[in-house]
C-alpha cells in the first residue's frame, strides 16, 4: 500500500547553514479516540547532500526506523502497591501509550506478575486481556510472603505482554516490563517500592514507565 501526502513545508534556513542541520521526521498512525501512535522516524543529516542549485528539489528515499528500535520506554503502567511484612497487595490499573511489536498490528495486552524472594520465585499471576484502546484492568492481587522474608530481598516484576491471536493459535509477545524492588529496581520502580515500604499498610499509586 502506498500513502501519498504531497505536502510542502518551508523552513527559514539559508543554503550556507543547511549543511549543519539535521532533518527529522516522525510518522504517526492517526487514532481518532486515543493517543496517536508513533510508527517510526526518519533522520537525514543534511551535510551529506549538496544544495548548490537552490531551484532544483532534492529527492530522497529513506527507510522508516520502527518506533520500538528508537525508544527506551514503551508506554506507562499505573500500579497501586501496598506492602506489609506478611504480604504484598498489587493492583494493576491501566496502561497508556503502549507500543506494538508489529507496527501495523493491534494490541491485546495483559500483565504477568512475578514475585521473587531473592532468586526464588514465590508467586506468578496474570491479568485478563484488556480491551484494545482502553488498556484498563483494575485487577488486584494479594500475595502472601513466606515467613521470615526480608522486604529488601523481595522484588516484583510486571511483564506487559501482547496476546496475538489467530485462527489456529495464540502466541505471547513481551512489550516491556516494570520492576518494583529495593535491590534490583531503579528510578520510578525503586521510589514507589521504598515509599510503600516506609508507609506499610498504605497504598501508593504511581505511573511506572514500561522498560524494554
Amino acid at each position: 500500500t502506498q500513502y501519498v501526502c504531497d505536502e510542502d513545508f518551508l523552513f527559514g534556513v539559508g543554503s550556507r547553514e543547511v549543511g549543519a542541520r539535521n532533518l527529522s521526521l516522525q510518522v504517526y498512525d492517526y487514532k481518532s479516540n486515543t493517543r496517536h501512535l508513533c510508527i517510526g522516524r526518519v533522520s537525514v543529516p543534511l551535510e551529506e547532500y549538496s544544495f548548490k542549485d537552490e531551484d532544483k528539489p532534492l529527492s530522497l528515499k529513506q527507510h522508516i526506523i520502527p518506533a520500538r528500535e528508537t525508544q527506551d520506554c514503551f508506554g506507562s503502567l499505573q500500579v497501586a502497591l501496598t506492602v506489609t511484612t506478611e504480604s504484598i497487595r498489587l493492583a494493576i490499573l491501566r496502561a497508556e501509550g503502549l507500543v506494538p511489536v508489529d507496527m501495523h498490528g493491534s494490541i491485546e495486552p495483559y500483565c504477568r506478575v512475578l514475585v521473587y524472594n531473592g532468586s526464588e520465585m514465590v508467586h506468578k499471576k496474570k491479568t485478563c486481556i484488556a480491551v484494545e484502546r482502553t488498556f484498563v484492568w483494575q485487577e488486584c492481587f494479594t500475595l502472601d510472603l513466606p515467613e521470615k522474608t526480608l522486604l529488601c530481598d523481595v522484588s516484583v516484576t510486571i511483564e506487559v505482554r501482547d496476546a496475538l491471536r489467530n485462527t489456529r493459535s495464540t502466541s505471547y509477545l513481551l512489550l516491556g516490563r516494570v520492576i518494583l524492588s529495593n535491590s534490583v529496581a531503579s528510578g520510578h520502580g525503586l521510589v514507589q517500592w521504598e515509599h510503600a515500604c516506609s508507609k506499610r499498610g498504605t497504598t501508593v499509586t504511581e505511573w511506572q514507565p514500561i522498560q524494554p
